[in-house]
């Protein structure tokens, strides 16, 4: 059975659809076949790929549309984010089962993806019913902690007081159980040497609980990003084994910490 992790993160800007692409990257390279879902209007993660796109996608899971998953490679399907997602705030208010509408939408397609390994989603920064939808789906939630000035501190307390209001509205009445079973991990990004804010992180970061990896600060990342290229398979990482081999490693803890 698959298992879904969603990327998410109170603020934008701490590297969260760079880190969902480069870890699709890892588990194919590991011989997983992964299936990435975009829900960030924004659509970056989309784009990566050429298919951020107003036909066939995301939107049409909660507009009774055509959502289809396209195949990147045989290891790699994707569904798509669209620009109209971010309308869906005002139109789904209505409906009582808001936060559940994705929920039911992979059950109703499990022959769809049944074969992939793993199911990862992209957010947009905030906690809305879009981004509730994808963590209600999710066996892990996985929040990137960017170590800023009183940023990591604030990101954390902010998303943990969310994920705690949605676990206790999200409740099953028969049960009294919440239908919110997702595990939430933190992955600390953008990691630079030296200065102030990354020394006081050093100091607290044993203190965070579910804190399952460490990323530095690196070029490759941006050259990732604006190469639409894995890390991995950049000439200027390959150059740089060290630098490689550090990047495995961090996503060979998350990925021991998702299995």
């Amino acid at each position: 059975m698959s298992k879904t992790i969603t990327f998410s993160a109170s603020k934008g800007g701490v590297g969260k659809t760079t880190m969902t692409f480069n870890f699709a990257s890892f588990l194919i390279r590991q011989g997983y076949k992964v299936l990435l879902i975009d829900s960030d209007y924004q659509g970056n993660l989309s784009s990566t790929y050429e298919s951020y796109t107003n036909k066939n996608t995301l939107y049409d899971v909660f507009t009774g549309g055509l959502a289809q998953i396209r195949q990147i490679t045989p290891q790699l399907g994707l569904l798509p984010a669209s620009p109209h997602l971010d309308e869906l705030e005002g139109t789904l208010q209505s409906k009582n089962n808001k936060n559940f509408l994705m929920m039911m939408w992979l059950q109703d397609h499990l022959e769809e993806i049944k074969d992939y390994d793993y199911i990862l989603i992209d957010t947009h920064p905030e906690f809305g019913t879009l981004t509730k939808n994808m963590i209600a789906v999710s066996d892990y939630v996985v929040v990137p902690l960017e170590p800023s000035e009183y940023g990591f501190i604030q990101s954390k307390q902010q998303f943990d007081l969310r994920m705690k209001e949605f676990r206790d509205d999200a409740v099953d009445i028969r049960t009294r159980e919440s239908l919110i079973e997702a595990k939430v991990l933190y992955l600390a990004n953008r990691v630079k040497h030296n200065t102030r804010s990354s020394h006081e992180f050093g100091q607290i970061i044993d203190q965070i609980e579910n804190l399952v990896a460490v990323l530095n600060e690196r070029e490759v990342f941006n050259s990732s990003t604006m190469l639409k290229t894995p890390v991995f398979d950049l000439d200027q990482a390959k150059r740089n084994p060290k630098t490689l081999q550090q990047i495995n490693d961090a996503y060979q803890k998350l990925l021991e910490s998702v299995k």
